[in-house]
This record gives structure tokens, C-alpha cells and sequence, in this order.
């Protein structure tokens, strides 16, 4: 707000979400990484390295929205949902449990710098997280930060931190609107649009879907003669 009066801010994007790390002794054996999409309503399951299971869970849901008690709105919501979802649900401690509305940008930053001060990850260019890119954005930023500061030339910092924004204003931004589009594919809640969408989902075949994410985890090309390349070569990362 000091340096960016007349942004809009943050947006809600209709959607609360509930988090949670089970136990390794509360995991149920064989647990596969899965998202599952209802009306509205969104469940995923992260089993990780050291036998703990991340569960996760969305809703369209007012800002602000609390309920009283956490089991009972998420077994109500999710409970007969197909294995292991309720099983998962039975062994989750409500005190453990976290729940945030998600937001992102209402419109891209001007810039990511200011004199010799910088900007990265949600300060710069907050998203939800429904491309888990938010903080894969900001591991870029640090590195083209570090790499830029590190080839300083005769502009000094400031001009490190000009190249810096030019380098990642838009790159973030677009994956910022893509993780906007698809929280509204995953959140429709009119029964025609869910089947409609369901039916696009199943009929998209698997390497198309993987495609479309590639210029996402490809990494991206620093401008040529940015941050000491080569005149006419690009730094790619």
C-alpha cells in the first residue's frame, strides 16, 4: 500500500480451504497422491517421504467462513466421499487442522522493485494454489534475484532490480492468472457445468494435460545480454 497506493489488493477467490499433516501411525498404507473435484468442493491426498500423509480440502464458502466444529463440517462435506477420504477424515485431529481463505492479486504489481528494494514470492505476486506454483514462483525469483545481483555492472543494484522485474513480471503473472482459471474450473458448483466439466476432463487425454503445463515446469529464457549473457544468447533456467 505505501509503494503501490493505487493497487486493488487482494482478491478472494470464493474459496476456504482446511490443511493437515496426519501422522505416520495415523496413514493408511498404500495412500496414492490424488485431487479429487465435487460441486464446489475439492479433496487432495499427499503421502510423504517419511510415511505422514498431507490432506487437503477446498469449499466455495463466504470470507470469513468458521465453522464450529471442524470434524463435523468436513466429514458432513467430504465423509462419503470414496476411500480413503473418509478414513482420513476419522483420524485427523481438529486442533491440528488449519484453515485459510484463499486469495490472490486482483491485478499484477507495476513492478517488483523499487530503488534497491525487491519484491519475490506472494509479496510480489501472490496466486492460489491450484498450479502449486506459488512457491516454485518465488524459488525463481530468488535465484534470477541472486543471479542478476551477482553480474552487477555499472547500473549497480537498481539496474539488477529493473532487469529483475522486466525478467519476471510477466512470467508470474500469467501463471497467476492460470491458477485463477483453474480454481474457477475446479470450483464451478451448477450440476450441467460440473458434468460438462468432468466429462472434458476425462475425455482430455493424459499427455494433452501434461503438455499444457510444460511451459510452466520447462523453466523459462532470460532475455539475452540480461544479467551478463552473451549479446544475442538467452540464459535459459
Amino acid at each position: 500500500r505505501r509503494y503501490f497506493p493505487d493497487h486493488p489488493g487482494l482478491r478472494h477467490s470464493g474459496e476456504t480451504a482446511w490443511r493437515t499433516v496426519l501422522p505416520a501411525a495415523a496413514s493408511p498404507a498404500g495412500a496414492v497422491t490424488a485431487e479429487t473435484w465435487g460441486r464446489g468442493e475439492r479433496f487432495g491426498v499427499v503421502p510423504l517421504a517419511d510415511g505422514r500423509t498431507y490432506v487437503y480440502a477446498t469449499a466455495v464458502a463466504p470470507e470469513g467462513y468458521r465453522p464450529a466444529d471442524v470434524r463435523t463440517e468436513l466429514l458432513r462435506r467430504y465423509g462419503t466421499w470414496h476411500d480413503p477420504i473418509p478414513a482420513l477424515l476419522e483420524r485427523i485431529d481438529p486442533a491440528a487442522v488449519l484453515q485459510h481463505d484463499l486469495y490472490d492479486l486482483a491485478a499484477p504489481l507495476p513492478r517488483f522493485h523499487h530503488g534497491r528494494l525487491a519484491w519475490l514470492g506472494d509479496a510480489a505476486h501472490a496466486m492460489t494454489p491450484n498450479l502449486g506454483q506459488g512457491g516454485c514462483q518465488a524459488v525463481e525469483d530468488a535465484v534470477v534475484l541472486a543471479h542478476l545481483l551477482d553480474g552487477t555492472g555499472s547500473g549497480g543494484v537498481p539496474a539488477a532490480l529493473a532487469a529483475y522485474s522486466a525478467a519476471r513480471c510477466a512470467r508470474t503473472d500469467a501463471i497467476r492468472v492460470r491458477a485463477r482459471r483453474a480454481g474457477r474450473v475446479a470450483a464451478l458448483t451448477h450440476p450441467l457445468a460440473v458434468a460438462l466439466r468432468d466429462l472434458a476432463v476425462r475425455a482430455t487425454p493424459a499427455r494433452a494435460a501434461h503438455r499444457a503445463l510444460d511451459d510452466i515446469f520447462e523453466g523459462f529464457t532470460l532475455p539475452a545480454g540480461m544479467g551478463g549473457a552473451p549479446a544475442g544468447v538467452g540464459t535459459r533456467w
